[in-house]
């Protein structure tokens, strides 16, 4: 498959290119950091996610905080780099370090812009005309790169706008504004596009796995009529949920749905650990951002299922997305229960176990 479609192959020098790039921008240019240290705009306001600030801080962050679709998702690509138990930390954990860098470089790169420069972009002009804000920079950015940067809201331009700010101070850069923004949009679809390739690539296994079980031919993956349509409701399924709201209400559900998996993930680890390592507190690495981040996801759910997708006023009223959100919830639920019925039974195993190492005239 590599063989055949380099795309993904590629596609991970281009990211480590420039994000190394801004990390030598940044060390180099050192960029002052405009936003305040405290600011009143920290309940959404209609500027980006209309929520309080604890359970959204870690669901707006997303996979910058801890990600499931990357530890589920990327589980078809990680194995083919380890060939020993060995290379995991380097691959998996260091990966996560690495996404961790991303997140805190988009940072940077957003709070480096003045704060009405940043609100002006992420926020309907209706809204930004209410803040009592004027901006500074945005023009002139604007001419240069050559586009109308006014309630751009998604996070995109931010990033590519504050990167574009902090390449275009390198003097030899500073005539290419215009190239260096469609570069980063262009980097920050690929980076998206790769995504979302493998999740639709899951998706339509689901689907055939699912439907397999009603009408058996579906499971078959070399049944090319299956694979297609398979495909087709996958991406249909995309395509709705991208047309179902704006960024507050999609991006919620994303992010709630991206933390539970990574809550699922965190469940199966510590089974895993309770199976095969002789030191049971090395559950507490699972364990402790379980505790905090099952209880985080669940109230973000129940938060956006009560005050957006079930409230006719809200803007994101969708009573699909609301069960969307509760069938998650409830299979977290779930699964959790028989997690922790699951870590009962093994518990009283593996203590026999350690005894009767511990007696065995072979130790």
């Amino acid at each position: 498959m590599a063989a055949a479609d380099p795309r993904g192959y590629l596609s991970s020098f281009l990211k480590i290119g420039v994000f190394g790039a801004l990390v030598v921008g940044v060390i180099f240019i050192n960029p002052e950091i405009r936003f305040p240290a405290l600011t009143q705009f920290i309940a959404g306001g209609g500027l980006v996610l209309a929520g309080p600030v604890w359970p959204f801080i870690s669901i707006t962050i997303a996979c910058g905080a801890i990600s499931g679709f990357h530890a589920f998702i990327g589980s078809g690509t990680t194995p083919k780099l380890v060939d020993k138990w060995s290379d995991i930390q380097t691959v998996a954990f260091g990966a996560m370090l690495a996404e961790c860098v991303v997140g805190v470089m988009a940072l940077i790169a957003a709070t480096a812009l003045h704060p009405a420069d940043y609100f002006a972009i992420n926020s309907a002009p209706a809204v930004f005309k209410t803040l009592g804000m004027d901006v500074v920079d945005l023009p002139r950015l604007a001419e240069t790169i050559g586009l109308d940067l006014y309630g751009r809201t998604g996070g995109a331009v931010t990033l590519a706008v504050g990167m574009t700010e902090i390449f275009t101070r390198i003097p030899w850069f500073s005539h290419l504004a215009a190239y260096f923004f469609q570069f980063v949009i262009m980097f920050e679809a690929v980076f998206i596009l790769t995504a979302i390739d493998s999740g639709t690539r899951v998706s339509r296994y689901l689907i055939q796995d699912l439907g397999g079980d009603v009408y058996p031919k579906l499971k078959q993956l070399d049944w090319l009529p299956g694979s297609f349509g398979a495909s087709v409701i996958a991406c249909a399924l995309w395509g709705y949920l991208l047309n179902s709201g704006d960024i507050n209400s999609v991006w919620a559900l994303f992010g709630v749905s991206n933390q539970l998996m990574a809550s699922i993930g965190l469940m199966i680890g510590a089974t895993i650990i309770l199976r095969l390592s002789a030191k049971r507190s090395y559950m507490l690495t699972c364990l402790i951002p379980l505790a905090y981040l099952f209880v985080t996801v669940n109230y973000a759910g129940y938060w956006m299922v009560a005050n957006v997708y079930l409230n006719p006023a809200a803007k994101g009223f969708n009573p699909f997305n609301a069960a969307i959100s509760i069938i998650m919830l409830v299979l977290g639920v779930v699964i959790l229960v028989a997690s922790l019925r699951k870590w009962k039974e093994l518990f009283p195993l593996r203590t026999k176990t350690a005894i009767a190492h511990a007696v065995s005239p072979a130790e």
